[in-house]
């Protein structure tokens, strides 16, 4: 019997297939440099008001709503490639030519509903026995999570929100989380029934023929595939405590540094131990850390290892059919990435909230000016 390919009989089919892999990782590379150079050399917010020969603004060739690095927030930089890159834009298109945005009967909530029936629907294909349909299962849960970047997109643009932003505490801020929550649970029961109905194989043990004969001496051993059993289902459930913590960290990340880079600016105080006047606003700190190598190191490695970069690599290992081999080659690897993303990601926002705020409510109060505590929290979160 011939040996079949990672993805079918035809080598040709797994040539295109690497192929596009290797385009795709080389676009989302060359779209990160571009981010990087935009955020080097332009201002985060780009002034309306702003004439084009002004260093300082973003002149976008392709509209500012398709065009991903043109609105940069902390979302966006910790958001994984392939929703930021691809998924986005094309939510933008599509809504475009369908106007989705202006009809008034269609709400993002409603769309949140309806890609958790499209998750239920790839969960069904994934714990199929057929490779094809299993890969059509991929296929419906990409649908799925362009759907997710469809209703995030409609609620930003009803609401005049520019880039990516998470409005935490909103109501469509549990909802799209639940929706995404039953989605991905609809895809790991899926692979659950897969796995079960389908356990992998480990290692070969020796059998005793029956032998007809009485020379026991002529008998031949033989050796069969032993189903690894229980340890699937268990190296399955490491897997979804990585997806667990993972989104947990991202979404408390997101929303901390949201809080502190992008809530409402200061109108800037002055500098009483140097004697000059400065104004301390909060785009000059959002400047000065979107900047910075230490937070291009902690949202570069959110990317990668954020819940939805996870699933992407799940459902890449699902229709290569490498499905085990990936989920038991992260079960402990994936959890030392993880606290390891988590502490550094930890210490950093911690460092930066001590250094720019304690900073700025010590130099306040040397100007012989005194604060209550009430004032102090304010002051230090404006």
């Amino acid at each position: 019997m011939p040996k079949t390919t990672m993805l079918g009989p035809n080598a040709a089919c797994s040539r295109l297939f690497l192929a596009l892999l290797i385009l795709t990782l080389s676009y989302f590379v060359y779209m990160n440099y571009l981010l990087f150079v935009r955020v080097r050399d332009f201002a985060i917010h780009r002034d309306l008001d702003a004439i084009p020969a002004d260093p300082s603004y973003y002149n976008s060739y392709i509209s500012c709503d398709v065009n991903p690095i043109c609105d940069v927030t902390v979302k966006s930089l910790m958001l994984d490639n392939p929703n930021h890159y691809l998924l986005s834009p094309l939510a933008v298109i599509v809504d475009r030519v369908l106007k989705i945005s202006d009809q008034s009967w269609i709400s993002p909530n409603k769309i949140s509903a309806f890609h958790v029936l499209v998750a239920i629907a790839a969960g069904k294909c994934v714990s199929s026995d057929s490779l094809s349909q299993r890969r059509f299962g991929v296929v419906l849960f990409m649908v799925r999570s362009w759907l997710d970047d469809l209703d995030g997109h409609v609620a930003r643009r009803r609401k005049n929100i520019r880039g990516e932003y998470s409005e935490v505490g909103s109501n469509g801020y549990w909802v799209d989380g639940i929706c995404d929550s039953l989605g991905v649970l609809s895809l790991i029961i899926g692979v659950y029934y897969f796995i079960r109905v389908n356990p992998p194989r480990r290692s070969y043990e020796k059998l005793l023929p029956v032998i007809e004969s009485k020379e026991l001496g002529s008998g031949m051993l033989y050796k069969k595939k032993s189903p690894l059993g229980r340890a699937a289902p268990k190296v399955l459930l490491l897997f979804v405590g990585q997806l667990l913590l993972s989104s947990a960290g991202w979404n408390r990340y997101i929303a901390l540094y949201q809080d502190l880079l992008e809530g409402q600016s200061s109108q800037g105080h002055q500098n009483s131990v140097t004697g000059s006047s400065f104004l301390f606003t909060q785009e000059d700190i959002q400047l000065t850390v979107f900047r910075s190598g230490p937070f291009w190191a902690i949202t570069l490695s959110w990317t990668l290892v954020n819940v939805h970069a996870l699933t992407d690599y799940l459902l890449l290992a699902i229709f290569t059919d490498r499905l085990w081999e990936y989920v038991s080659s992260i079960r402990y690897l994936g959890y030392v990435v993880l606290f390891t993303v988590l502490g550094l990601t930890e210490y950093h926002y911690r460092n930066l909230y001590q250094e720019f705020f304690n900073s700025a409510t010590s130099a306040y109060l040397k100007s012989g000016q005194s604060l209550t505590p009430v004032e102090n929290i304010s002051y230090r979160l404006t």
